[in-house]
């Protein structure tokens, strides 16, 4: 009996030590292994666990996917009862393949560039005019290259300015009263990416193992 409830004890605590495990915390560094597939949402990216793993996904076929940034729009995977789903990227959060994670802004899916506590990408945008003469049929539409931060704590776009970096960095009392001492006419780009990678050196970022 007591060598039964020895190996009863020894076995839940080797499921409580793999259950740690499985979900300690590892700070991010260059060549991190995210898990690949695609994102529903920011929570399943800052989870590291993808919505759909990329073992999951299907082709129009039924053929597994195996380069997510080749696929064509049609992504399909078979929920818990075995039916036939369909993803619709452009409503989805982003996607990982082949560690780089690849977030929907603008005109489609842009690689997050810059990965910290404070994030940074950019990515192209396209916008349509209506033509203001009096005559003709139609739009005009044209594509700007734009950047954004990315705040990890929220999984807020912000933009890279004087006013996005101050969201983030006010949590950081020290960060916070050096940049309300710099003169707004000094607030130009080179010194919020200055803020922004000493924000990230003082907060490192961590994604479950």
């Amino acid at each position: 009996m007591r060598r039964m409830l020895l190996t009863s004890v020894t076995l839940c605590l080797a499921i409580i030590v793999l259950a740690q495990s499985d979900t300690m915390l590892v700070r991010y560094e260059g060549g991190f292994d995210f898990r690949e597939g695609v994102y529903f949402d920011f929570a399943a990216f800052k989870h590291n666990k993808p919505s759909v793993p990329l073992e999951k996904l299907l082709n129009d076929q039924g053929k597994h996917i195996a380069d997510l940034r080749s696929a064509s729009d049609k992504l399909f995977y078979l929920d818990s009862a075995g039916t036939k789903q369909r993803i619709n990227l452009d409503r989805t959060w982003g996607f990982c393949d082949h560690d780089v994670v690849f977030v929907h802004a603008g005109s489609g899916f842009s690689r997050i560039g810059l990965m910290g506590a404070i994030a940074h990408l950019v990515y192209d945008a396209t916008y349509s005019t209506v033509p203001d003469y009096g005559y003709g049929y139609g739009t005009n539409a044209y594509t700007v290259e734009q950047q954004s931060f990315l705040d990890m704590d929220t999984g807020a776009f912000l933009p890279v300015t004087a006013d996005g970096i101050q969201q983030v960095i006010q949590r950081d009392e020290l960060l916070k009263e050096e940049f309300d001492a710099v003169p707004k006419k000094k607030r130009k780009e080179e010194v919020i990416f200055l803020f922004m990678r000493r924000y990230n050196e003082r907060h490192p970022l961590y994604f479950p193992r």
